[in-house]
C-alpha cells in the first residue's frame, strides 16, 4: 500500500468515526454521553484536516505541521463534561454504554491500523502524522474507557479516583 493510498483510507475512516459519533450524540439523551460523542465528533474532523495536509504535502513534497492536543487538554474538556453531568440525574437508559463499548472497538482498531501504517510508510511526513494519529487515538481511547467506567458504576468511578461521594448516610 503507498503512502497516498493510506491517506484515502485514513480519511475515509476518520469520517466514518465522525459519523459514528455524531450518531451516538443525536441518539442518546444522556447529557455526559452527548457531550462527550460530540468532542470526540469534533476531533475526528481535526483528524481529516490533518490527514488532508499530508495527502497536499505529499503531492507537492512539502512539510507537514502538526499542532496534537496533549491528553491533559482532553481530560481536561472531559472534566469539564462531567462537571456539567454531574449536578444531572442520568436520563433514559443506559444505552451510552453500547455506544461507548462500539467506540472502544473503534478506537482500537484505529489505533491498530496507525501503529502499523507509521512503521510502514515510505515517507518520513506519514511516518510523524501516524505516529501523532495513533498516540492522539490512544489517548481517545483511553478517555472513553474512563467514559464507560464513569457511567456503568459512577460510584466505583468515583471511588477509583479517592473522590467520596456523600450519600447522606
Amino acid at each position: 500500500m503507498t503512502d497516498r493510498e493510506r491517506v484515502d483510507l485514513a480519511l475515509k475512516t476518520e469520517h466514518d468515526g465522525n459519523g459514528f459519533y455524531e450518531h451516538a450524540a443525536k441518539h442518546t439523551n444522556h447529557k455526559l454521553a452527548r457531550a462527550a460523542f460530540e468532542m470526540l465528533a469534533k476531533e475526528e474532523i481535526r483528524h481529516v484536516q490533518l490527514i488532508e495536509s499530508l495527502g497536499q504535502a505529499l503531492e507537492s513534497g512539502t512539510e507537514v505541521k502538526v499542532e496534537s492536543p496533549n491528553l491533559k487538554s482532553l481530560e481536561k474538556n472531559i472534566q469539564t463534561i462531567y462537571g456539567a453531568a454531574a449536578a444531572e440525574p442520568v436520563e433514559g437508559e443506559m444505552e451510552p454504554a453500547e455506544a461507548y463499548a462500539k467506540a472502544v472497538e473503534l478506537e482500537k482498531k484505529i489505533s491498530a491500523l496507525y501503529f502499523e501504517w507509521m512503521n510502514e510508510c515510505e515517507s518520513d511526513a506519514a511516518k510523524h502524522l501516524f505516529g501523532v494519529l495513533y498516540r492522539e487515538e490512544q489517548d481517545h481511547l483511553s478517555l472513553i474507557e474512563d467514559m464507560l467506567g464513569y457511567l456503568t458504576d459512577p460510584n466505583q468511578w468515583f471511588v477509583d479516583r479517592d473522590m467520596v461521594m456523600l450519600d447522606g448516610g
